[in-house]
């Protein structure tokens, strides 16, 4: 066990900022390097640097044999990587970083499973909102050319959502399905998923579908844009809010570009929003609307254009598309913003990326080879020496992966996933995004998330001891059967102890170090209490997925 968690714990709970919005405490104070000073930084060592990519790339820590293979052969973590990405859980990591973008994963929708004669609600919500993103997900895992996201003539469906939408779907489980209504083929910016997520009422006229698509696709939120416009506009008159839009210059400043944008998008225009069939449906008979609601027909930045299809073509051919790929990915990756500071990194990657054919793993692999994401030791576990480069915390759905990897447990209640939502769940008091009321996940620990992170490592390191001993899973447990003590068999315990740190840490303690000894005084204290060996291991297993260590990497 990490012996700075008690140290630790005052700074983790002073680091309780809002996670809807960026405060102090989600970049760095000191000044980001120079790419000279980049160049410089101090390399994460190879153990630490495998368990950082096992995490973003699989969403789970790396195996015992892995880590054997990168101690006999440094060289093997480039052959691992490219590993990562073939693996399954590869697909899975892409969506989990896209759910944080495009925030459609939400709890419920205007209609319901009820609505399509289905009974599964949770699963229900759930399979709407990653329509969009499970799209992304397989463009990135199948190296598409990452424009396939708005050009494809299909989608990601399951049994639930075929039910409900009219689509060519074979399954089962998530596969590649096709809408059986006409719709223009546009990618993400085709799917039911994606505007259910956003809706529209008359007065907006499609012009907040506009703005979520311009903000995930070109990262180009109008919404961040200052506004300066005579405060004497009388904001309840309908005639003087579409005056102003038309004629004040603070308002056609956005509303030029913003309008044509959104009249695209009234193929997807429902006239009532309860209305099961209406709504499951694209009407390309509605595509003319705008005329009505917008008076101003479809162009991007100027390019005219008649359906979303032309949409998703100007789109793929912005150069800004590219670069908002490379911005999100980096992001992603080094867990904060850019900032100026990144503009050479940013160039370097985006070139990777052209010269990859804007294949997604091409610019994967530029990034976790960046110094930036290789940065690394330091006694702060927070800041490393140069002042640079924070430990990155594990998000939500990576705290659920590797608890459910290592452990076999996925905390669950009902239908429900209790890190996915928060109907009866606790997604954002662990530091989630529901994508209405939270719009950005957290980036540092805070009180909640420890208290999130203390039950459920209670819960999982129960279900795993319980596993190991009627089942035989060795997973974590393979050195002892549960009936040794410190007493009758120490050096048993002492290889349990240490292979333990060496799964859950990915890292190798002495038998004699100072982790041990304070493990066996806790298991011995847990002991005394219970006179249950089991139990004991529980509570130990218990403490080592409470531990900062397994935040932050």
């Amino acid at each position: 066990m990490n012996l700075r968690f008690i140290a630790l714990l005052p700074a983790i709970v002073a680091c309780n900022g809002s996670p809807d919005k960026p405060s102090d405490d989600d970049s760095v104070t000191a000044p980001l390097p120079t790419e000279e000073e980049v160049a410089l930084l101090p390399r994460m060592d190879d153990l630490r640097l495998l368990t950082r990519l096992s995490l973003d790339l699989r969403g789970v820590r790396p195996t015992v044999d892995e880590i054997a293979r990168v101690e006999a052969d440094p060289n093997a973590i480039d052959a691992l990587m490219g590993e990562y990405m073939a693996d399954p859980r590869f697909e899975d990591r892409v969506r989990q970083i896209y759910a944080e973008i495009y925030l459609t994963r939400a709890d419920f929708f205007q209609l319901t499973a009820m609505d399509f004669g289905l009974d599964n609600e949770p699963a229900f919500a759930r399979a709407v909102g990653e329509e969009p993103i499970r799209l992304v997900a397989r463009v990135a895992a199948q190296d598409r050319p990452w424009t396939d996201i708005v050009t494809a003539d299909w989608t990601i469906a399951n049994a639930l959502t075929a039910t409900a939408w009219d689509l060519d779907y074979t399954g089962p489980g998530w596969d590649v399905a096709q809408y059986r209504d006409g719709r223009p083929a546009a990618g993400v910016l085709a799917t039911n998923g994606m505007w259910w997520r956003y809706t529209s009422t008359a007065s907006n006229a499609n012009r907040k579908r506009a703005n979520q698509a311009s903000r995930v696709l070109l990262c180009n939120d109008y919404l961040t844009r200052p506004i300066e416009f005579d405060r004497d506009i009388d904001l309840l008159d309908q005639d003087a809010v579409e005056d102003a839009i038309n004629n004040n210059p603070g308002c056609v400043n956005c509303h030029v570009s913003l309008d044509p944008f959104s009249a695209y998008f009234f193929g997807f225009w429902n006239y009532a929003e309860d209305s099961w069939l209406e709504a499951s449906t694209y009407h390309p008979e509605r595509e003319p609307l705008w005329s009505q609601y917008l008076d101003t027909p479809p162009a991007f930045y100027g390019q005219p254009g008649s359906s979303l299809g032309d949409l998703g073509l100007q789109i793929a051919g912005d150069p800004r598309f590219a670069t908002c790929a490379v911005e999100q990915v980096y992001e992603a990756m080094l867990r904060r913003d850019v900032n100026v500071g990144d503009t050479d990194a940013l160039t370097i990657h985006r070139e990777a990326f052209l010269d990859g054919d804007l294949r997604f793993k091409a610019l994967v692999e530029s990034v976790v080879e960046d110094p930036r994401y290789r940065a690394g030791d330091s006694d702060d576990p927070l800041v490393d020496a140069s002042g640079a480069m924070p430990l990155k915390m594990v998000s939500t759905d990576q705290l659920a992966s590797q608890v459910a990897d290592l452990t076999g447990f996925l905390w669950t209640y009902a239908d429900y996933e209790m890190l996915a939502n928060d109907l009866v769940g606790v997604r954002t008091l662990a530091g989630g995004a529901d994508g209405v009321t939270v719009v950005r996940s957290s980036r540092r620990p805070n009180a909640t998330l420890l208290l999130v992170q203390e039950r459920l490592a209670e819960l999982a390191a129960v279900h795993a001891v319980v596993q190991a001993g009627e089942a035989g899973e060795d997973r974590l447990f393979s050195e002892v059967d549960f009936t040794e003590t410190p007493t009758s068999n120490r050096d048993a315990v002492v290889a349990q102890i240490q292979a333990l740190h060496l799964s859950v840490f990915g890292k190798r303690i002495a038998a004699d170090g100072p982790e041990v000894e304070a493990n066996l005084e806790l298991f011995e204290a847990l002991l005394a209490i219970d006179d249950s060996v089991t139990a004991a291991w529980a509570g130990l297993l218990m403490a080592l997925l409470r531990d900062p260590d397994f935040l932050l990497y």
